[in-house]
């Protein structure tokens, strides 16, 4: 009985379904994909990796600005060992030796890839030196005096939300998100023959002109691009944040190259019953003391 009234009302219902076979074929394909979605984000590794790729497309768009520390911290580094060799100054590089830990380390390759930038210069412009490799002693002096001062400021605030606050102005040594600690960093600035910084729009290590903050003028946005320019010939990647901030193959190179499993730099240094050791290769005898 109820066949054989399903095959009546098909019947006189046939010219209106034939109709909406299309809609029929259409929303059973959003039905298949919704339910194939589910089952890929299921995983939650497959969800990371699709959330930082989406960081990352949302930055190569320009609607972002920066690439979240967060989606940075998830790259994956695979280290290659190569090792931290001096940083020695010559007539294209001058070291600034106020800013620098001594002695001034870097990896290997990342110095062959600097001498090959200061090769290509003119001979009126050279490259000055602000930051190399910095230990993560040093890292951690220069947090907590961040955190202190901030704690001076304003003592309600509490050391938790003091810290919270230190991670925008320096990086937090416990993160290992890369950067200086691994030798992959380098921190940099155009001059002149004297020494002389060429008009970046802001002194070295002033956070508060970021490229992409349309307040400077074209001579200061020349300068910078040509120095972005140079460098990315040589495979770096500037940190949109911080004009004279370049590396190579850490953390912060992959996540800006979109590329989640392409650091090659991790860390030099790792904590060893309280003591920060070496775990790759120095060439330098005043390290190797350590």
């Amino acid at each position: 009985m109820i066949f054989d009234n399903l095959i009546s009302w098909f019947i006189d219902n046939k010219d209106l379904i034939i109709a909406k076979i299309p809609l029929i074929i259409f929303i059973t394909c959003l039905i298949i994909i919704l339910i194939c979605v589910l089952i890929y984000f299921k995983s939650k590794r497959r969800r990371r990796h699709f959330a930082f790729h989406w960081h990352h497309l949302m930055y190569r768009l320009g609607i972002r600005k920066t690439i979240s520390r967060r989606y940075v911290g998830r790259v994956h580094v695979h280290e290659c060992y190569d090792p931290l060799v001096p940083l020695i100054p010559n007539k294209k590089i001058i070291l600034n030796y106020d800013t620098l830990e001594q002695p001034v380390l870097i990896r290997k390759n990342v110095l062959k890839k600097i001498n090959k930038v200061a090769d290509s210069l003119p001979d009126n412009i050279k490259i000055k030196v602000y930051k190399a490799f910095t230990s993560k002693q040093t890292l951690n002096e220069m947090f907590e005096k961040i955190v202190n001062k901030i704690l001076e400021e304003d003592p309600k605030i509490g050391r938790h939300e003091a810290i919270r606050m230190a991670k925008y102005q320096s990086t937090d040594p416990s993160g290992n998100l890369g950067g200086h600690e691994t030798g992959a960093a380098i921190d940099i600035a155009f001059c002149d023959d004297s020494g002389k910084d060429f008009d970046y729009g802001s002194n070295i290590f002033d956070r508060s002109t970021p490229s992409y903050k349309n307040v400077l003028n074209n001579e200061q946005k020349r300068n910078r691009k040509y120095l972005v320019k140079k460098m990315k010939r040589q495979g770096f990647v500037n940190f949109p944040a911080e004009w004279w901030h370049f590396s190579y193959g850490d953390r912060l190179w992959s996540a800006y190259k979109g590329k989640r499993n392409g650091g090659i730099y991790g860390s030099a240094e790792t904590n060893i019953n309280g003591k920060y050791q070496f775990t790759i290769p120095v060439k330098n005898s005043d390290f190797n003391k350590r």
